[in-house]
C-alpha cells in the first residue's frame, strides 16, 4: 500500500505544507497515522486517507488567499 508524507501529499494535491497542517489541526482532514521508518517516527497518509484529502480539497479550497505581505491577493503559480 503506498503511503505520502505530508510533503509528498501537499505536492500530488497541489496546496502548500501550512495549509495541509493547517486541515489537520483545525480537524477538517484525518491526522496522518505515526509509523516508524529508518528507525525514525514519520508520519504518513495511505491512499484512503488521501481520498478523503481530495474530497476536501475539492468542497473548501479555493486556491490561495490573501498576502499577507501586501494586504492583496496573492499570486497564482504557473502550472
Amino acid at each position: 500500500m503506498k503511503t505520502y508524507s505530508i510533503s509528498e501529499a501537499a505536492s500530488v494535491l497541489g496546496v502548500d505544507r501550512t495549509t495541509l497542517r493547517r486541515w489537520v489541526r483545525q480537524k477538517q482532514v484525518p491526522a496522518p497515522a505515526p509509523g516508524i521508518v529508518d528507525g525514525i517516527l514519520s508520519k504518513f497518509w495511505t491512499e484512503k486517507d488521501m481520498e478523503q484529502l481530495r474530497q476536501h480539497k475539492a468542497t473548501s479550497y479555493w486556491g490561495r488567499g490573501i498576502d499577507r505581505r501586501t494586504g492583496k491577493k496573492a499570486k497564482q503559480k504557473k502550472k
